[in-house]
C-alpha cells in the first residue's frame, strides 16, 4: 500500500457492506466490488439508480438523497432488496451523495426469533405465575422478569436495581427461612427451595414456591431462582381440606347416630325371630314349613347385615370402649373351633385347631367378634378345610385362619378390606353376604393395635394373619 488512497480502495473492496457513490441526478460515480457483485457492474458511468433498485425503493432513496444532498447531514433508512434487508445509510460529500449498504437480514431474523422467545417466555411466565430473579453478588444489583413484579405487586419502574423487594415484602415470620435458605445455597453450592409468603402492597398475601441455585457466566457468580405464585393452588388445597373435615364429620354423624340407635334398631329383628320361633311351634303343613324355612332363612341374613352395619358405625363413631384384661387367646380359639364344628360337619368341611398357650392384654369380646368374621368368611367360600392357629412368636402373638377355597388374586387383595367389596370371580358371591366382613376385622385390628396380613394362591389357599405385638 503506497498510499492512503489504495488502502482506502483495499478497504472498501473487502467489506461486506455495499458502497456506491451518486450525483445530484442519481448517476453512480463509484461502485464498490462487492456493490459490482451485487448489481451487476454498477460502476459503469452510464448506469443511473433507476436501473438498480425496483421503482419503490427507487423513490424512496432519491427523497433521502435529495433531503440529504439539500440539508448537508447524514440520513438512514431501511431497504427491502431482493428477499433481503438493508441498512442504508446515506452521508453528503462535495455535492455527492455516499450510500452505505449494510446487510442486516440475518440480524433481523434473530432480532425477531429473539422477540417472539421473549413473547413466550413471558406468556409462559404470565400462565404459571413463575417470576425469575438473578443477583450479581459482587455488584448487589437484582435482575427480575417481569412476572415477578407481577407476583410482588410493584411497578417496576419505581424499582432500583440495587433494592432488595425479597427480604422487603417476604412476611416476617418466614423471613428467616428464606435467609437461612440463602446461606445454605452459598455453603454447600448445592439448590434450595422453600415456601414463603410474600406481602404485595395492596395487603394481599401471595403463598409462593421459592428456588433458588448458583449460576456462573464471564462476569461471576449469580444467585439466580424462581418465585412461583401458588395461592389458587393453597386456597383450593384449604377448601378441599375443609370440605374433607365437613364430609368426615358428617359421616361421624350418621356413624354416631346408627350406634346410638342400635338397641332400637335390633328390637324389631329380635321381636321377627320370636314370632319366627312361634309359627314353627304351630301344626303346619309342608308348604307352611317350607315358607317359614324360607322366612327365617331371609331374616339370619337380614339379623347379619344389621349386625355388621351397626357393627361399622360404632366402630366409625368411635363408639366402641376398649376393655383391655389378660386372658389366654387359645382357650377362646378353641371355644370358637368347637362352636363352629357342628356347623362345620353339616357342610362336610373339616377345622383343624393348632394352638399354643399365649396370654395376652386386650379386649377379649373383640378378639372374639374379629376371629368370628374370619371364620365366618372362611366357612362362606373353603372348599372342605379350615386351620386355625395360634402361636407364640418373639415380638407378640400370631393368630391365623387359613381355607383351601378359590384363594384371592394379587389385585384383588387390597379390595377385600373395604366395605361392600365383593369378589367377581366367586360365583354367587352376592348371595353369600354384604361384604361387610373384613372391612370390621380390619377396623377392630386397628382398634387392638394389631396388623392384619393376607397371602392368597388362587384355585389353592387363602391365609388372614393377625399379629398383636406385646406391649412393653
Amino acid at each position: 500500500m503506497r498510499n492512503n488512497s489504495e488502502l482506502e480502495k483495499f478497504m472498501l473492496d473487502i467489506s461486506t457492506n455495499i458502497f456506491l457513490e451518486l450525483n445530484g441526478h442519481g448517476q453512480i460515480t463509484y461502485a464498490s466490488k462487492k456493490a459490482a457483485y451485487i448489481f451487476h457492474n454498477a460502476d459503469s458511468r452510464a448506469k443511473n439508480i433507476d436501473t438498480l433498485f425496483d421503482s419503490r425503493n427507487v423513490s424512496l432513496i432519491r427523497k433521502h438523497v435529495a433531503n440529504v444532498l439539500y440539508q448537508n447531514y447524514p440520513d438512514t433508512v431501511t431497504l427491502d432488496f431482493q428477499g433481503r434487508f438493508y441498512n442504508l445509510f446515506i452521508y453528503p460529500r462535495q455535492r455527492h451523495a455516499v450510500l452505505c449498504m449494510e446487510d442486516i437480514t440475518e440480524r433481523r431474523h434473530l432480532s425477531h426469533h429473539l422477540h417472539e422467545t421473549r413473547q413466550r417466555l413471558e406468556f409462559a411466565e404470565r400462565t404459571a405465575k413463575l417470576g425469575y430473579w438473578e443477583l450479581d453478588l459482587p455488584a448487589r444489583k437484582f435482575y427480575w422478569s417481569g412476572e415477578m413484579y407481577r407476583i410482588f405487586g410493584v411497578d417496576a419502574q419505581n424499582v432500583h436495581q440495587k433494592r432488595n423487594l425479597i427480604r422487603e415484602q417476604v412476611i416476617s415470620e418466614d423471613l428467616p427461612l428464606y435467609k437461612s435458605k440463602l446461606g445454605e445455597l452459598l455453603k454447600s453450592g448445592m439448590p434450595v427451595e422453600g415456601m414463603l409468603r410474600v406481602r404485595r402492597r395492596n395487603g394481599y398475601i401471595a403463598h409462593c414456591l421459592f428456588k433458588a441455585g448458583l449460576v456462573f457466566d464471564n462476569q461471576g457468580e449469580k444467585v439466580a431462582g424462581t418465585f412461583q405464585d401458588i395461592s389458587n393452588l393453597i386456597e383450593i388445597q384449604n377448601s378441599l381440606e375443609d370440605a374433607k373435615h365437613q364430609a368426615e364429620a358428617s359421616n361421624r354423624a350418621k356413624s354416631y347416630f346408627l350406634a346410638q340407635a342400635s338397641h332400637d334398631l335390633r328390637q324389631p329383628m329380635q321381636a321377627l325371630q320370636m314370632f319366627i320361633e312361634l309359627l314353627k311351634e304351630e301344626k303346619n303343613t309342608l308348604r307352611q314349613k317350607q315358607v317359614i324355612q324360607k322366612i327365617e332363612d331371609s331374616a339370619a341374613s337380614l339379623k347379619a347385615l344389621l349386625d355388621n352395619l351397626l357393627d361399622i358405625s360404632r366402630l366409625d363413631s368411635d363408639g366402641i370402649i376398649i376393655e383391655n384384661a389378660s386372658f389366654d387367646i387359645s382357650e377362646l380359639l378353641c371355644r370358637l373351633c368347637k362352636e363352629y364344628q357342628s356347623c362345620a360337619e353339616l357342610q362336610k368341611i373339616k377345622i383343624i385347631c393348632r394352638l399354643q398357650n399365649s396370654i395376652i392384654d386386650s379386649d377379649s369380646l373383640l378378639w372374639e367378634r374379629l376371629v368370628r368374621n374370619l371364620l365366618s368368611n372362611a366357612m362362606k367360600y373353603t372348599k372342605d378345610k379350615i386351620l386355625i392357629s395360634c402361636r407364640k412368636k418373639q415380638k407378640g402373638t400370631l393368630i391365623s385362619v387359613a381355607d383351601n377355597g378359590a384363594g384371592i388374586s394379587k389385585e384383588e387383595s387390597k379390595l377385600v378390606f373395604e366395605e361392600f367389596y365383593q369378589s367377581k370371580n366367586i360365583e354367587n358371591n352376592r348371595s353369600r353376604g354384604a361384604g361387610l366382613g373384613l372391612s370390621i376385622v380390619q377396623k377392630i385390628a386397628r382398634l387392638l393395635g394389631a396388623d392384619i396380613k393376607l397371602r392368597s394362591s388362587p384355585g389353592k389357599y387363602t391365609v388372614f394373619s393377625v399379629f398383636l405385638p406385646d406391649k412393653n
